[in-house]
């Protein structure tokens, strides 16, 4: 895992993964990055905060896989999450 946080940032990682995940402390630790992890989320607290941290910053970047049409949803979205092809989040634009 590469961080995306900058020095003295925090990461939260939320809900679970399918899979163990590698990840470097001693990068995180020497850059002090907080690690904070959760199983859930609050839409009303958290998506604003999230939407807001998008807007400010390259996090999109960093985690975004593709933007696909919603009549290419099985095609480009679920199927390469279902084949373990997807290398980040996968938007779909509703029109």
């Amino acid at each position: 895992m590469q961080w995306s946080a900058r020095r003295g940032g925090r990461v939260l990682l939320v809900g679970l993964q399918s899979a163990p995940r590698a990840l470097d402390l001693v990068a995180a630790t020497v850059r002090e990055v907080e690690l904070i992890t959760t199983v859930a989320h609050v839409c009303a607290v958290d998506l604003p905060e999230a939407v807001d941290l998008l807007a400010l910053g390259t996090v999109a970047d960093a985690v975004l896989d593709r933007v696909i049409p919603l009549d290419a949803l099985v095609d480009e979205g679920i199927r390469p999450i279902a084949e373990r092809r997807a290398r980040g989040k996968i938007v779909v634009r509703p029109n």
